[in-house]
């Protein structure tokens, strides 16, 4: 028989590839949410505020933090996120390209450029920055989206396309994914039809994102409302 051994090398580059994970879903979170707050609010410089306007430019030498992390903008082209204890946690791997800048579109997505409009790296945010738009929406701040993000990072990956429509499907996973329909013709393909319906789906059910996580946690994934009455006897 045949047995196999994951050596100190192999479980190296999982734990890597894992803390990369995090740290990409760190960073999503943090610019997802300074856009949502600030998006809507008066223009203002990058240097020393807590977030970025669409439009608006992350130059050499600047940086945006929640007063926990801080995102910079190096001189040598590599964006770099700290956590406290200037503890790097990770980088865009783009030095070597001085000059580089990081700009927030409309959509949400923030994208490196460099001199020449090269397109170092992109956040591909905008799906997981609309999520957050819509959280005023049901009265709930931008730390439920941690929670949402827990979930619908579990479920599909954030991938409207995942799954089977006749059964689990979208981002949210919804079963059958024809469900969404009640929010818009186009829930086949249209991330932010399904958004809105899911978000309104946790709300009905659980009442907020990180209620609808509490219970995924304990049984791996967020069910009827039957199942929490039931679960709770």
């Amino acid at each position: 028989m045949l047995s196999c051994h994951h050596g100190p090398g192999r479980r190296a580059a999982t734990a890597r590839r894992i803390a990369a994970r995090r740290a990409g879903a760190r960073l999503a979170v943090l610019l997802a949410v300074f856009w949502a707050v600030l998006g809507s609010g008066p223009a203002r410089a990058a240097v020393g505020t807590a977030g970025l306007l669409p439009g608006e430019t992350l130059l050499v030498g600047q940086s945006i933090s929640t007063g926990r992390d801080i995102l910079t903008m190096q001189a040598d082209g590599n964006l770099v996120l700290y956590a406290p204890g200037s503890i790097p946690v990770w980088a865009s791997n783009t030095a070597g390209h001085g000059g580089a800048q990081l700009v927030m579109q409309a959509d949400g997505d923030a994208v490196l450029d460099a001199p020449g409009n090269i397109t170092l790296w992109s956040t591909n945010t905008s799906k997981q920055t609309y999520a957050v738009i819509q959280l005023a929406a049901h009265g709930w701040g931008p730390d439920q989206f941690g929670c949402l993000n827990s979930i619908w990072v579990r479920e599909s990956g954030w991938n409207e396309l995942a799954g089977n429509p006749a059964y689990a499907y979208g981002i949210p996973q919804a079963d059958p994914g024809s469900k969404m329909a009640a929010e818009g013709s186009d829930w086949l393909t249209n991330p932010q039809t399904q958004i809105r319906w899911s978000e309104d789906d946790i709300q009905a059910r659980y009442g907020a994102p990180c209620q609808a996580w509490t219970f995924w946690q304990a049984r791996t994934y967020y069910g009827p409302l039957l199942a929490v009455v039931l679960g709770a006897d």
